[in-house]
């Protein structure tokens, strides 16, 4: 039965091969997004552009409450925070 089943989906080979490199990248872009580093050198970044004159307070603000969300997204280990578990 295995063999009929894998001619049978053969077809479908490319497309669950694409699936899984999404998968493998959405991956990756969550770690670097979810990343301690990555997140320290955008603050550095922040408090340039803010020295520079480029954004405003309110920008600055804004953008580093968004750093400080993804900070503690990744230092509690949960990637996927607008999912729910069902329990």
């Amino acid at each position: 039965m295995g063999l009929f089943t894998g001619l049978i989906t053969l077809p479908l080979a490319p497309v669950r091969g694409v699936v899984w490199i999404a998968e493998q990248v959405m991956e990756e872009m969550e770690r670097e997004l979810y990343d301690e580093d990555s997140i320290r050198r955008e603050f550095v970044q922040l408090d340039l552009d803010f020295e520079d004159g480029l954004i405003d307070e309110e920008e600055r603000q804004v953008r580093e409450d968004a750093l400080l969300e993804r900070l503690a997204i990744g230092q509690a280990g949960d990637l996927h925070p607008e999912e729910e578990t069902d329990g």
